[in-house]
């Protein structure tokens, strides 16, 4: 049986959250030009963790905090799809620092509303196949095998251990867009899931409880508020207080990670990154 290193990422326009057998990861997605900088940290350094100086192809990026700190041009799509060319580079980041030569399986995550066959098949392909690439001054070349695109929300579901059997509705709030997710008897429903195309990022005007009052108008006659409802994304915890005055029956997902030393929850933030996990060892086999 040939070797399967499975790599869960959810590509967030805020920060990549991720997770493989052995960790939990996350660094901020920002990506800008490199420059050179004259000044540095009082210990003579102007890097810090979650820092990365990128080289591929002919670019040469600063890709984390440090671009968030010092580029001008940052580069940030706000676009439904993730068929783009940051997503590629903040994917290939993470396979260079968590990945393995050979043998990487990729799950990746797409807005519900970029679920069509023309961007799914653009991600798969520029992500399938050898790439070279230096991270801090590391080179590294590495094959992705394989590669999954999967709904964001989809992945939230499947990191609930107890997941409701009948019906479970799922409200994923990231940074760049919200995706409401319907599963009845474990079947996804398209007519009564969606994106909404604004996040904590990309409106920055609104506050939580107009982001809750909009989640409202949206979802109204599609769902039952009674209903069980599960809350994930970077900016869940913020939200639910505001969220449910409208939703009577609604809870976080703290996805879990079970080690020899004991099991550790984690915030919301990474519900969707354990579930594509769980997916990736599903449709890959096992590693």
């Amino acid at each position: 049986m040939d070797y399967k290193w499975i790599l869960a990422i959810d590509a967030g326009a805020y920060e990549v959250k991720g997770r493989t057998r052995d960790e939990v990861f996350k660094f901020r997605s920002t990506i800008g030009p490199y420059r050179h900088l004259h000044l540095t940290n009082s210990d003579g350094n102007y890097m810090e963790d979650g820092d990365f100086i990128v080289e591929y192809e002919d670019e040469k990026l600063f890709v984390g905090n440090i671009a968030w700190r010092e580029c001008h041009a940052i580069r940030e799509p706000r676009d439904i799809s993730k068929a783009h060319e940051e997503t590629k580079i903040r994917v290939l980041v993470a396979v260079h620092q968590y990945g393995k030569m050979k043998g990487n399986y990729v799950v990746i995550g797409q807005p519900i509303r970029g679920m069509v066959d023309k961007d799914r098949v653009k991600i798969e392909n520029m992500l399938r196949g050898s790439h070279t690439i230096t991270v801090n001054n590391v080179k590294k070349t590495f094959h992705i095998e394989d590669v999954k695109v999967a709904p964001e929300g989809s992945g939230a579901y499947f990191s609930m251990e107890d997941r409701p059997e009948e019906i479970a509705n799922i409200i994923d709030a990231g940074s760049g867009t919200f995706n409401y997710l319907r599963v009845e008897d474990g079947y996804f429903i398209d007519r009564k899931s969606g994106t909404l195309s604004f996040g904590a990022e990309t409106h920055m005007d609104m506050t939580e409880k107009q982001m809750a009052v909009a989640i409202l108008a949206e979802i109204r006659g599609k769902w039952n508020l009674y209903e069980p409802t599960f809350l994930c994304g970077g900016i869940a915890e913020y939200l639910l207080p505001y969220i449910k005055e409208h939703f009577k029956n609604i809870q976080l997902i703290k996805p879990v990670l079970y080690r020899t030393n004991g099991p550790k929850a984690y915030s919301p933030q990474y519900a969707n990154a354990f579930g594509y996990y769980s997916m990736g060892k599903a449709v890959f086999a096992d590693e």
